[in-house]
Protein backbone atom coordinates (compact mmCIF):
# COMPACT_ATOMS: atom_id res chain seq x y z
CA UNK A 1 0.00 0.00 0.00
CA UNK A 2 2.77 2.43 0.93
CA UNK A 3 4.63 1.53 -2.24
CA UNK A 4 1.57 2.28 -4.42
CA UNK A 5 1.00 5.57 -2.61
CA UNK A 6 4.64 6.53 -3.12
CA UNK A 7 4.44 5.70 -6.85
CA UNK A 8 1.22 7.72 -7.17
CA UNK A 9 2.80 10.73 -5.42
CA UNK A 10 5.84 10.51 -7.71
CA UNK A 11 3.64 10.41 -10.82
CA UNK A 12 1.60 13.39 -9.66
CA UNK A 13 4.78 15.34 -8.91
CA UNK A 14 6.19 14.50 -12.38
CA UNK A 15 3.00 15.58 -14.14
CA UNK A 16 2.89 18.83 -12.17
CA UNK A 17 6.52 19.59 -13.02
CA UNK A 18 5.93 18.90 -16.71
CA UNK A 19 2.96 21.29 -16.77
CA UNK A 20 4.92 24.03 -15.00
CA UNK A 21 7.88 23.99 -17.37
CA UNK A 22 8.38 27.40 -18.93
CA UNK A 23 10.52 26.19 -21.83
CA UNK A 24 8.66 24.27 -24.48
CA UNK A 25 10.36 21.84 -26.81
CA UNK A 26 9.11 23.41 -30.04
CA UNK A 27 9.28 21.40 -33.26
CA UNK A 28 7.66 23.74 -35.74
CA UNK A 29 9.12 24.08 -39.21
CA UNK A 30 10.62 27.42 -40.21
CA UNK A 31 8.42 29.63 -42.40
CA UNK A 32 9.11 29.05 -46.07
CA UNK A 33 10.10 32.59 -47.09
CA UNK A 34 12.20 35.35 -45.57
CA UNK A 35 10.13 38.16 -44.07
CA UNK A 36 7.35 35.87 -42.84
CA UNK A 37 6.39 34.91 -39.31
CA UNK A 38 4.27 32.27 -37.63
CA UNK A 39 2.58 32.30 -34.24
CA UNK A 40 3.58 29.31 -32.13
CA UNK A 41 0.18 27.98 -31.08
CA UNK A 42 1.43 24.48 -30.31
CA UNK A 43 4.77 22.72 -29.95
CA UNK A 44 4.44 20.64 -33.14
CA UNK A 45 3.25 21.46 -36.64
CA UNK A 46 3.41 24.58 -38.75
CA UNK A 47 2.16 27.28 -36.39
CA UNK A 48 -0.27 29.93 -37.62
CA UNK A 49 1.04 32.07 -40.46
CA UNK A 50 0.60 35.77 -39.67
CA UNK A 51 -1.14 38.11 -42.07
CA UNK A 52 1.49 40.00 -44.06
CA UNK A 53 1.10 43.47 -45.56
CA UNK A 54 3.29 46.20 -46.94
CA UNK A 55 2.99 49.42 -44.95
CA UNK A 56 2.35 52.71 -46.71
CA UNK A 57 3.57 56.13 -45.67
CA UNK A 58 0.91 58.63 -44.58
CA UNK A 59 1.16 62.24 -43.53
CA UNK A 60 -0.68 63.23 -40.39
CA UNK A 61 -1.35 66.74 -39.15
CA UNK A 62 1.98 66.88 -37.30
CA UNK A 63 3.62 63.50 -37.73
CA UNK A 64 4.47 60.95 -40.38
CA UNK A 65 3.13 57.47 -39.87
CA UNK A 66 2.93 54.07 -41.48
CA UNK A 67 -0.40 52.38 -42.13
CA UNK A 68 -1.73 48.98 -43.12
CA UNK A 69 -5.21 48.10 -44.35
CA UNK A 70 -8.03 46.77 -42.19
CA UNK A 71 -8.59 47.43 -38.52
CA UNK A 72 -8.00 44.03 -37.03
CA UNK A 73 -6.13 40.81 -37.55
CA UNK A 74 -7.69 37.37 -37.67
CA UNK A 75 -4.73 35.78 -35.80
CA UNK A 76 -4.61 36.31 -32.02
CA UNK A 77 -1.80 35.69 -29.55
CA UNK A 78 -2.22 35.44 -25.78
CA UNK A 79 -1.37 38.26 -23.39
CA UNK A 80 1.43 36.28 -21.71
CA UNK A 81 4.24 34.03 -22.94
CA UNK A 82 3.59 34.30 -26.68
CA UNK A 83 6.16 33.04 -29.17
CA UNK A 84 6.74 33.61 -32.87
CA UNK A 85 9.11 32.08 -35.41
CA UNK A 86 10.38 34.74 -37.79
CA UNK A 87 12.26 33.91 -40.99
CA UNK A 88 15.07 36.30 -41.92
CA UNK A 89 17.76 36.30 -44.63
CA UNK A 90 20.54 35.80 -42.06
CA UNK A 91 20.07 34.88 -38.40
CA UNK A 92 23.66 35.72 -37.48
CA UNK A 93 22.64 39.41 -37.22
CA UNK A 94 21.35 40.81 -33.93
CA UNK A 95 17.55 40.40 -34.19
CA UNK A 96 16.96 43.85 -32.64
CA UNK A 97 18.74 45.38 -35.64
CA UNK A 98 16.32 43.89 -38.18
CA UNK A 99 13.04 43.23 -36.33
CA UNK A 100 10.77 45.34 -34.19
CA UNK A 101 7.43 44.47 -32.59
CA UNK A 102 5.17 47.51 -32.69
CA UNK A 103 1.82 48.29 -31.11
CA UNK A 104 -0.59 49.84 -33.57
CA UNK A 105 -3.39 52.36 -33.28
CA UNK A 106 -6.73 51.57 -34.90
CA UNK A 107 -7.99 54.43 -37.07
CA UNK A 108 -11.27 53.66 -38.87
CA UNK A 109 -10.39 50.88 -41.30
CA UNK A 110 -6.62 50.81 -40.85
CA UNK A 111 -3.86 50.30 -38.31
CA UNK A 112 -1.15 52.95 -37.93
CA UNK A 113 2.02 53.72 -35.98
CA UNK A 114 4.29 56.74 -35.78
CA UNK A 115 7.55 56.64 -37.68
CA UNK A 116 9.51 58.84 -35.29
CA UNK A 117 8.47 57.22 -32.00
CA UNK A 118 6.65 53.91 -32.41
CA UNK A 119 5.40 52.07 -29.35
CA UNK A 120 7.59 48.97 -29.34
CA UNK A 121 7.47 45.76 -27.33
CA UNK A 122 10.58 44.19 -25.84
CA UNK A 123 11.28 40.62 -26.84
CA UNK A 124 13.87 37.91 -26.42
CA UNK A 125 15.15 36.09 -29.47
CA UNK A 126 17.22 32.98 -30.13
CA UNK A 127 18.40 31.44 -33.34
CA UNK A 128 15.95 28.86 -34.62
CA UNK A 129 16.74 26.48 -37.45
CA UNK A 130 18.99 27.68 -40.25
CA UNK A 131 17.48 31.10 -41.04
CA UNK A 132 15.02 32.07 -38.31
CA UNK A 133 14.63 33.42 -34.81
CA UNK A 134 12.22 32.27 -32.17
CA UNK A 135 10.90 35.39 -30.50
CA UNK A 136 9.41 35.26 -27.01
CA UNK A 137 7.30 38.03 -25.51
CA UNK A 138 6.55 37.59 -21.81
CA UNK A 139 3.65 40.04 -21.67
CA UNK A 140 1.46 41.92 -24.15
CA UNK A 141 -1.27 44.48 -23.57
CA UNK A 142 -4.50 43.77 -25.45
CA UNK A 143 -4.46 45.38 -28.91
CA UNK A 144 -3.17 45.10 -32.48
CA UNK A 145 0.53 44.48 -33.20
CA UNK A 146 2.95 43.89 -36.02
CA UNK A 147 6.36 42.31 -36.44
CA UNK A 148 8.04 44.99 -38.53
CA UNK A 149 11.13 44.32 -40.66
CA UNK A 150 13.23 47.49 -40.43
CA UNK A 151 14.93 47.19 -43.83
CA UNK A 152 11.60 46.85 -45.69
CA UNK A 153 8.02 47.98 -45.25
CA UNK A 154 6.89 44.41 -44.57
CA UNK A 155 4.74 43.85 -41.48
CA UNK A 156 3.40 40.57 -40.10
CA UNK A 157 0.18 41.38 -38.25
CA UNK A 158 -1.60 39.87 -35.26
CA UNK A 159 -3.90 40.82 -32.42
CA UNK A 160 -3.54 40.12 -28.72
CA UNK A 161 -6.36 39.06 -26.45
CA UNK A 162 -6.75 37.07 -23.26
CA UNK A 163 -6.95 33.50 -24.55
CA UNK A 164 -6.65 31.51 -21.33
CA UNK A 165 -6.79 32.28 -17.66
CA UNK A 166 -3.43 31.87 -15.99
CA UNK A 167 -3.48 30.95 -12.33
Amino acid sequence: MKRNLLILMFLLFSITQANCQKVKNIRITEPEFSGTAVFVNDTIGNGILLEQQTATLEEGFVTLKYAVKYCCSSVFADTINSQFIVRVPDNSINPNDVISIIKMNIENTKRTWKISNPETVEFKAKKYGTSSYIISVPKFAIGQYGIYFKNTYTVNLFGVKLIKENF
